[in-house]
């Protein structure tokens, strides 16, 4: 009876495990709706922006900003976006590889987000600051996160700073993506506005003020709304991976309970056979 006991206490056990596992699967995909909504209107915003700053070329080779200047002497930043949760099956640990591929040791970084913060330091990377963020992305969170670079950058502290981050790719498929955010080159806005279908598209515009007046408005705005962008973009990787674990570990419960159930009928099956064999004996020794 021990044994049958051990059984459906371990039943008991992986039922009650599905039916958190199952929430979770729940509250993930209502969140991974409204996050994947977010970061694909992001895009289209960020191509827009990318699209009128292309507009600039000329501006943009002669302008002298900050934003823009490359150097060669300083240390390079590195952002990695991860996550503050676990349960979300091999995100983090892709990231931390392709952190580990692409990403010199000697450079600063900077973590969005806890989970990775252990494993960088004992892969001897140097944390310079870490945020964490909700399940939401509010601006007002987002401006220390803005200071922080914009100032280690425009004071000569750092001659690049890149994000690392999951980008998303649909529900099932997330990849560890590089992306270069200061200095802001040509190329890199040109990528970004060939990111919406119908991008290419000839588009008059109507410049007011001065292209350089303009430029320098929108530079730090196009800085600080492609930070965003990719910590949308991480957000919503998060909540489609979280959710497909979490429904994987679901089905492997029930997978679970259907083995440890039919343990239990062969075992309680076996019980009954022995009782029956003892009391046949029982019987015939008193003939």
């Amino acid at each position: 009876m021990a044994n049958l006991r051990d059984i459906k206490r371990r039943i008991k056990s992986v039922r009650n495990t599905s039916q958190i596992t199952k929430a979770m699967q729940m509250v993930a995909s209502a969140k991974m709706r409204r996050a994947q909504e977010l970061a694909l209107k992001g895009r289209e915003y960020m191509s827009s922006l990318a699209r009128v700053l292309g507009h600039l070329q000329e501006s943009i080779s002669n302008a002298s900003s900050p934003l823009l200047e490359e150097r060669e002497n300083g240390r390079e930043l590195i952002i990695v976006v991860s996550t503050d949760r676990g349960l979300c099956g091999g995100l983090n640990s892709n990231l931390l590889k392709e952190v580990l591929l692409t990403c010199p040791a000697e450079a600063d970084y900077i973590t969005i987000g806890s989970k990775l913060n252990s494993q960088l330091t004992r892969c001897g990377r140097k944390l310079a600051a870490t945020f964490s963020l909700g399940d939401t992305v509010e601006e007002a969170d987002l401006k220390p996160i803005f200071d922080f670079i914009r100032k280690g950058y425009i004071e000569g502290d750092y001659k690049s700073v890149r994000v690392i981050y999951q980008k998303f790719i649909n529900i099932m498929v997330q990849r560890p993506h590089c992306a270069n955010l200061l200095p802001i080159r040509r190329d890199d806005l040109m990528n970004v506005a060939e990111q919406e279908p119908g991008s290419n598209t000839t588009t008059d515009f109507l410049l007011e003020p001065s292209p350089t007046a303009l430029l320098n408005s929108i530079l730090p705005l196009y800085f600080g709304h492609l930070l965003v962008q990719m910590i949308l973009e991480g957000k919503a990787s998060e909540q489609s991976a979280r959710m497909v674990a979490m429904k994987s570990a679901t089905e492997n419960a029930k997978n679970l309970i259907g083995e440890l159930t039919l343990e239990y009928n062969k075992a309680r099956q076996t019980q009954i056979t022995n009782e029956l064999l003892e009391i046949t004996t029982a019987m015939k020794a008193m003939e």
